[in-house]
């Protein structure tokens, strides 16, 4: 602890001094120019405390260590660690790179699976559905809407969604569907395709997913106990999981950061194929990863690892709310 102290303390020290100076330098400034300068310092200063918050719990410092820094809230977010300072600054962050067993991704798949599982059981709204469901247009009548959050629990069948034109030379923005969040549970296989972005999309199947055609995703979470198959037109960012096979294919890409883990059964495959492109962590633990030539594997040991692993923090990604 005394070394940690030792970094952070100069650190926090140098950005209240940096803060003193504008403010003594405000004071002489004339009315208008004042207000603006003064806006200018507040949203810097607030800034500089949220990111001297941060630094201070990535290095072990418990809340309220340093009085005049505010608390940092923390909660998970897919295979990511969000934390939140007053609830307008947010940093997302993954964990340091390394070498683990297959029991230990084993371990942190199950976590991932359940985490899933029950936020899509457990959210607001809920619509349980039985036997095969279909959805060919946004028609709130089925539920299904861009502009609210739906929520579904399909038992004993499947599901489809088949919205917009998916010809690959008809990937046109100004006809894309747009969904605000989609979550599903079932009780069987799940076929997504057309032309539509989901700002959030979570699903859990108990059978295989697909996803194909012009299909969008700021924020994906997919997790099918047979298969989940990734191919076309599709990009998105977030988490494929499955226990046995995951392919990504036919110029299909997953953004960074993104996590594809196939562990949980013998012989798992993980397949990059037909000029797929996948920036993150892609792994078999207790199978074989199968890339051709013309698939990129964006990686090395620069790729950051979900929450469940037991590493260092790493903050990938910071924004004012």
């Amino acid at each position: 602890m005394r070394s940690k102290c030792g970094n952070v303390l100069p650190l926090v020290l140098g950005l209240l001094l940096v803060l003193s100076i504008l403010v003594t330098a405000m004071l002489k400034m004339p009315g208008a120019l004042r207000r603006n300068v003064s806006l200018v310092a507040k949203e810097t200063q607030e800034m500089y405390f949220a990111e001297s918050a941060v630094l201070a719990k990535l290095y072990g410092f418990p809340d309220g260590y340093f009085a005049e820094l505010p608390i940092v809230e923390s909660r998970i977010l897919g295979p990511w660690t969000e934390w939140r300072v007053r609830n307008k600054f947010q940093f997302m962050l993954g964990l340091e790179y390394g070498r683990f067993s297959t029991s230990e991704w084993a371990r942190c798949a199950v976590v991932l699976e359940q985490n899933l599982h029950e936020r899509i059981l457990h959210s607001v709204g809920l619509k349980n559905l039985s036997g095969n469901r279909r959805f060919f247009k946004l028609d709130s009548s089925d539920g299904l809407s861009a502009e609210r959050m739906m929520a579904i629990n399909v038992s004993a069948g499947d599901l489809t969604l088949d919205l917009g034109e998916s010809r690959a030379f008809e990937n046109s923005q100004s006809s894309r569907k747009s969904i605000r969040s989609f979550m599903a549970n079932v009780e069987g296989d799940v076929k997504i395709r057309g032309n539509v972005h989901f700002d959030t999309l979570r699903i859990y199947a108990t059978g295989s997913v697909s996803v194909q055609g012009n299909v969008t995703a700021d924020f994906a979470e997919i997790f099918g106990l047979a298969s989940v198959t990734v191919s076309g037109n599709v990009s998105m960012a977030g988490a494929l999981l499955s226990k046995q096979n995951i392919e990504i294919s036919d110029r299909a890409q997953m953004n960074f950061p993104s996590v594809a883990l196939a562990v949980g059964y013998r012989e798992n495959r993980l397949s990059l194929l037909e000029k797929s492109v996948f920036e993150g962590l892609a792994i078999a633990p207790s199978g074989t990863v199968e890339r051709d030539s013309s698939a990129k594997h964006l990686d090395s040991t620069q790729a950051l690892l979900p929450f469940c692993m037991d590493t260092r923090n790493v903050v990938f990604s910071r924004r004012r709310l």
